[in-house]
């Protein structure tokens, strides 16, 4: 029982102390910050500030930037070769020293690597000047020169086992045990035991040169300078007493307070009042300790205590930075405020402190006790009447307490009986409150002015009742929502109207001024939505403003001066409140929705505090800052409220060192002895690198010893030689990376922007490419002499060679240029053939058509107009092969029969072979062999192959057509027993204007040279080949190879199957000639009777061709004629001819922009057009058609051909306008032959239809509504219908009319006329009787018309 009680009293004790203990926040290192191990056994500091951490599972350093591990790896001599470290300590010098459970391992920081000292069981270890360890009862002195452990002590004694080792200035060793106590070892080994029991865990030296020691189960104790002892226990009945005794370490802080880790808690041990205060573990609050169970302590250079924890990692603090108190939230009046939502404050006579929460109703805090009463909304009970507190006042003459709620209203509370009176609004009652939202509350006189949702009303206390302000007045109207009041030193009230800006109002006078933001005047208020009006002891108007800063009032001016982020280095622009600062005048307190700030305003400097300098609140709340009448400041946000005092906001700068911790080159990070060689030793401690040129993107990062938010100042960095300005790095940023940096010398410095931290310091050297290096150089220079030289020697052979080239060249080009110059003479001739040619071919075909032509002169003209048909064969092959030889031929292949293709052929040459008495024989493998091929070039190569052969070929030889097939080809041979080739020749047949001279050859012509040359391009264009074999006196064979399939063909060679009847080019077939008489004589066809009223324009610049094209159609034709376009154009407008037959190409306009211009004109568009053209290409006729023209025909022409296509034009157009005028189905929009026409007759068909009963429409009211002149009218419509506009009215009617009586039955005939404009349905009738030969009657009934009508009479009514 007596156990249970003491265990209750010690709970009780740590509860009070922890209550009284929770200003500190602790930062954290644990396993998710990359810790190895959450067990921390021992900590060490070295000299450049690094933290390093001894766990369970290895060795940990610490930057301030990230955690690195260093733990056994195996096969590495180098490593740590036991994971867990006991002790760390140090030389400050550059070595580590551990204590691990397997031995003592040394580390160097300069090569990063681990020494094993020495392996086996060893208890202590210890540093001063030399490393102290302990084994058992001896103590041994590591001896760097050695490498060896040297004996130090032996205590004598049984079972005596060192724990822990300390040597004090006066050379004493300090020797704990773990059974035995302390043992004292003078300097002249002279052995005292101060202490003679217990378990020592740890040897502590304070700056007074006490020793603190402590146990594993007898306490703390604490050893004077005189030698006293003192020993420190844990006493149940003492809640200031150490709170257990189990005690494993002990440091002291710069203000002389002694902090002792012990296995249940954290002890701050004042020495002057001899009090303890105890921290632990507490899951709620996470900037607590982590866990409970202290291991070890120590302090770094900035007085910061870092704790290591046996569950909890790492935690730290420092002590002098500790100036906040942290109110937290509680579950009743004891445990702290009843909402973590902290709003205003304000302070009563006895200095106790108001609070305002959202949702906790209103806390009072007796700061003297450190206690709280609530006063909180309770149903059915005299209390406040809600618990969203919004504004607070205290009446301090009547002791009572003014309290504004959201949506309850406005409380009263009496302090001297504790009683609450509520005020709400009433609806219809002027003398209430307007809303029950109340915002802010200030006095005026004895009276009250309150800020509601709903503007502001002025309050009397003594009767209850309010007068609304300001609402009579046109300004007043526009304040709704108020945010915050304030009076003047004049008495004049500021009002913070939400959106509306500012208004000042004199109560004397009535006046109401507003000022709000206008962004043409630079002095107005910044911003409409003001958070919050103060006055200063000076009389300043302060207006915190939602965006745009701080703005101070100008009373002088009647203006605004504006402090914000972005020129004065405030926080942030949105201001809740400001309040006066109780230390400086003139200085102001701010709070921000990102901190708190300090306003010297007299010299115009901000000092901001947020978290990322240690201030606790991450979110300070509107309204929430107070500062009391002695000076403390109090700030509430959403999860409590701080409290501090501005005295001790300005801290002592710390100073610390900046390391180097990291270089990575091309991304990957090098380690001392690596394989790059850039370090030997660590980056921190290497002055100087070399860096290759492929190793030239390099990044250093860097870490600071400065582990205190509140003392971090902004680091900045150059690169001499790169750059001479320096760069700012910002938050979380330890990275400085570069990239292609040129060869040179550079040095890196990293500073901070406070004076009195040493830098750091880094030379680079970039070293050049080897291309770039002297001996590159040098080796450059030898090659460029020797080059140079060899040159010279090789100039003048060069010389002689290139003139021999250039004569052996300038022969080639003479030879190409003669073979282009007869190519394009060929070509310009034969262009210049097709003119007369289409003259002699003209005149002989209407020579042919006269019968009185006896039969020998008839068989003579005959001849001329096949060899004239000839001539114009070899013409078109010529122009073939130019367009071969220009890239310029196309091919479109399809599938056919090859055996069928060249039996035709066969048949065709048989006859003229027999003539000659030559044998013609065709050969074949089989009847159907598919190939796909272009028919029409094709047939160009079997003409000239034959022809060839029969040209050489004597009476009684042989000429043999064979096709056959092997696997995927098709093959064809051309066969003689004619004269030969000679071998020499055989390679050159196939050039170009190559004729055999010594050839005895049975033409009487010579060739051109070209046949054969075409014959080939266009097998190859087929992807084929052609072979000769000849031998002189015995004949020749031309193999030609095909292979089957369209695999080879691009799709824009291969005809679609669909439309390839529509585009495949009649075949040209070489007929021979042979004299046979005609069996029948030439008879005239209907078409070639004269047209009449037709008008023709031949358009025609060669004077032949134009009288040859004038004496064929004058016959049928009314013929005008122009020699070029523009010439053609002018008659066009003036005649309107029926037809116009042109030529293409023409001086000043040519025949297609003649047709371009003519189909574009409305007035011209219905006239047919027909080229003529000596271009033959495919290409060229659909340019033709494209622009507009009715027919395109070449030369030279068939007259024929050419008569029945003009007058096939000319007469379907005229049927078409018969058709329309006699036939009542017929419609207008069947003439049409053009869009503009088309949209011509629909707009005419339009306006008839619209005037359609209108008997008085005439054709003024018709041209008129066409837009048109009436005799364009007329030229435009007699063209088209073939009718006047009369005319054409009058159809329209008539067949409106038609429809009318054989779709509408219910109508009389004399309705019908009347609905299509006529006078009369006897006017009526007759016009229809006289256009459709049918009477109205009658066409109803069914007949169609085209005979008489016999009815006498017609239906009236």
């Amino acid at each position: 029982m007596k156990k249970v009680t003491l265990l209750f009293l010690l709970f009780l004790s740590i509860s009070a102390v922890h209550t009284q203990g929770q200003n500190i926040t602790f930062s954290h290192l644990t396993t998710d910050d990359g810790l190895s191990q959450f067990s921390v056994n021992s900590m060490y500091i070295d000299e450049r500030g690094i933290i390093w951490i001894g766990t369970r599972e290895g060795l940990n350093r610490y930057n301030g930037n990230d955690i690195k591990s260093f733990k056994l790896k195996k096969n590495d001599p180098n490593s740590l070769f036991s994971n867990t470290v006991l002790r760390i300590t140090g030389n400050k010098k550059g070595k580590v020293y551990l204590l691990c459970t397997d031995g003592i391992a040394e580390f160097d920081l300069t090569t990063q690597r681990f020494k094993t000292l020495l392996q086996g069981n060893v208890d202590a270890i210890y540093y001063n000047e030399k490393l102290y360890i302990g084994k058992r009862e001896e103590v041994f002195v590591y001896n760097e020169s050695t490498g060896n452990f040297d004996l130090y002590y032996h205590l004598a004694g049984k079972d005596i086992t060192l724990s822990c080792l300390h040597l004090d200035d006066k050379k004493n060793l300090w020797m704990g045990t773990t059974g035995n106590g302390v043992y004292c070892l003078s300097e002249n080994k002279t052995v005292s035991q101060p202490i003679t029991k217990g378990n020592i865990t740890s040897i502590y030296e304070d700056s007074s040169k006490e020793l603190w020691i402590g146990s594993w189960e007898e306490g703390l104790y604490h050893i004077t300078t005189d030698g006293n002892i003192k020993n420190l226990r844990h006493d149940p009945q003492n809640p200031n007493s150490l709170c257990s005794d189990f005690v494993r370490s002990c440091c002291e802080d710069n203000a002389g307070n002694l902090w002792i880790g012990t296995f249940y808690g954290l002890n701050r041990y004042d020495k002057s009042s001899g009090q303890f205060q105890v921290y632990t573990a507490d899951d709620s609050r996470p900037d607590g300790l982590t866990h409970s169970s202290i291991w070890c302590i120590v302090k770094d250079g900035q007085g910061t205590i870092w704790l290591g924890t046996y569950f909890g990692g790492v935690n730290y603090f420092n002590p002098e930075y500790e100036i906040y108190t942290r109110y937290k939230v509680g579950n009743t009046e004891k445990e702290g405020l009843s909402s973590p939502i902290v709003g205003r404050m304000t302070e009563d006579k006895d200095g106790n402190l108001w609070i305002c929460t959202e949702g906790g109703g209103v806390n009072v805090y007796n700061r003297k006790s450190n206690t709280y009463r609530w006063y909180r909304h309770e149903e059915g009970k005299n209390t406040i009447s809600h618990n969203n507190v919004k504004a607070i006042y205290y009446d301090r003459n009547n002791d009572i307490m003014w309290i504004g709620t959201h949506l309850g209203g406005l409380n009263k509370l009496d302090l001297r009986t504790n009683r609450f009176t509520i005020y709400r609004m009433k609806a219809g009652d002027p003398a209430s409150l307007p809303s029950d939202i109340v915002r802010d509350i200030v006095p005026y006189k004895d009276k009250l002015v309150i800020a509601t949702q709903n503007g502001v009303c002025l309050f009397s206390p003594s009767t209850g009742s309010c007068r609304q302000l300001f609402k009579e007045t046109k300004e007043g109207r526009n304040i709704g929502m108020v945010a915050s009041l304030c009076f003047d030193k004049n008495g004049t009230l500021w009002i913070a109207a939400t959106g509306e800006g500012v208004y000042s109002y004199r109560f004397d006078s009535g006046e109401l001024t507003n000022y709000s933001h206008n962004p043409a005047t630079p002095n107005s208020l910044s911003n409409n939505n003001i958070n919050n009006i103060t006055l200063d002891s000076s009389g300043n108007l302060w207006f915190s403003t939602s965006g745009s800063g701080l703005d101070r009032y100008r009373e002088e001016s009647n203006d605004f001066e504006n402090f914000d982020v972005q020129k004065d280095g405030l926080s942030s622009d949105c201001i809740y409140e400001v309040f006066e600062s109780s230390i400086q005048k003139g200085s102001l307190l701010l709070i921000t929705n990102q901190g708190f700030s300090q306003f010297d305003y007299p010299h115009k400097k901000f000092y901001n505090y947020g978290t990322e300098n240690g201030f606790p609140l991450t979110a300070v709340n509107e309204n929430a800052l107070f500062v009391t009448h002695d000076g403390e400041v109090f700030l509430g946000g959403i999860q409590g409220m701080i409290s501090f005092w501005e005295k001790k906001l300005h801290f002592t700068p710390k100073s610390y060192s900046i390391i180097l911790s990291r270089l990575l080159v091309n991304g990957k990070e090098v380690l001392p002895g690596d394989e790059t060689g850039i370090l030997e030793q660590s980056i921190c401690h290497t002055p100087k690198i070399s860096l290759k040129s492929d190793q030239s993107m390099f990044s250093l990062e860097y870490a600071t010893s400065n582990f205190i938010p509140a003392n971090r100042d902004e680091i900045v960095y150059r690169l001499e030689g790169f750059s001479d300005e320096w760069n700012h790095t910002y938050r979380q940023q330890t990275l400085i990376t570069y990239t292609n940096l040129n060869p040179g010398k550079y040095t890196l410095i990293i500073k901070s922007q406070r004076d009195g931290i040493e830098e750091a310091r880094l030379q680079i050297l970039v070293l050049p490419s080897w291309y770039e290096t002297w001996w590159a150089y040098l080796i450059y220079t030898v090659i460029t002499i020797s080059l140079f030289w060899f040159l010279i020697q090789n100039y003048n052979s060069r010389i002689k060679l290139r003139e021999s080239l250039k004569y052996e060249k300038k022969h080639i080009e003479d030879l190409e240029a003669l073979n282009q110059s007869k190519l394009r003479f060929f070509t310009n001739i034969s262009h210049e053939f097709r003119t007369p040619l289409t003259l002699i071919v003209g005149q002989v075909e209407t020579l042919l058509q006269v019968q009185t032509f006896t039969p020998n002169i008839y068989n003579k003209v005959l001849g001329i107009y096949k060899n004239s048909l000839q001539l114009r064969e070899l013409i078109t092959e010529l122009l073939d092969f130019r367009k071969q030889e220009q890239g310029h031929m196309k091919i479109k292949t399809s599938k056919h029969n090859l055996v069928e293709f060249l039996y035709e052929n066969y048949l065709l040459f048989l006859e003229y072979a027999s003539s000659k008495q030559i044998n013609f024989n065709f050969i074949k493998q089989t009847d159907d062999i598919e190939v796909w091929y272009d028919q029409k070039q094709m047939q160009k190569v079997i003409n000239n192959l034959l022809s060839n052969a029969l040209k050489h070929t004597k009476a009684e030889d042989t000429i043999t057509i064979k096709v056959s097939q092997e696997q995927d080809h098709a093959i064809i041979e051309i066969k003689d027993t004619g004269s030969g080739i000679a071998a020499a020749e055989i390679d050159k047949i196939f050039d170009r204007f190559y004729q055999t001279e010594h050839l005895d050859s049975l033409n009487t012509g010579a060739g051109t040279g070209i046949g054969l040359a075409l014959t080939k391009g266009i097998v190859e264009l087929h992807h084929g080949t052609i072979r000769v074999e000849s031998e002189p006196g015995k004949g020749s064979s031309f193999i030609i190879t095909l292979k089957l399939g369209n695999q080879h063909f691009t799709e824009e060679q291969i005809v679609k199957e669909d439309v390839e009847s529509t585009i495949q080019q009649p075949t040209d077939v070489f007929v021979p000639s042979v004299e046979v008489l005609p069996d029948t004589a030439w008879k005239e066809e209907e078409n070639n009777k004269r047209i009449e009223d037709a008008k023709m324009l031949i358009v025609e610049d060669n004077e032949s061709i134009k009288q040859m094209l004038v004496s064929i159609f004058e016959t049928f034709y009314q013929v005008t004629t122009a020699s070029d376009g523009e010439e053609a154009l002018e008659k066009v407008r003036e005649e309107m001819p029926s037809i116009i037959l042109s030529d293409v190409v023409m001086p000043r306009m040519s025949g297609t922009e003649l047709c371009k211009r003519i189909k574009t004109d409305f007035n011209t568009c219905h006239i047919p057009v027909v080229l003529l053209t000596a271009r033959t290409a495919i290409e060229h006729n659909i340019e033709g058609l494209k622009i507009g023209a009715d027919d395109y025909i070449t030369k030279p022409f068939n007259t024929n051909l050419l008569i029945s296509r003009c007058n096939n034009l000319v007469n379907s157009r005229r049927l078409l306008q018969e058709k329309f005028s006699k036939q009542p189905q017929a419609f207008a929009q069947m003439l049409a032959t053009n869009p503009m026409d088309k949209e011509m007759l629909d707009r005419a068909m339009a306006i008839i239809e619209r005037h359609l009963d209108n008997p008085d429409f005439n054709v003024n009211i018709f041209a008129r509504e066409m837009g048109m002149a009436r005799t364009n009218l007329f030229t435009k419509l007699k063209a088209v219908t073939g009718q006047t506009p009369n005319d054409f009215i009058l159809s329209i009617r008539l067949k409106k009319g038609a429809v009318m009586l054989r779709n509408n039955p219910e109508l009389n005939i004399t309705e019908i006329s009347d609905r299509i404009g006529f006078s009369s349905s006897r006017y009526f009738s007759k016009c229809f009787k006289d256009i459709y030969h049918v009477s109205p009657l009658a066409y109803r009934k069914g007949e169609n018309g085209g005979e008489e009508s016999t009815e006498d009479s017609e239906e009236t009514s």
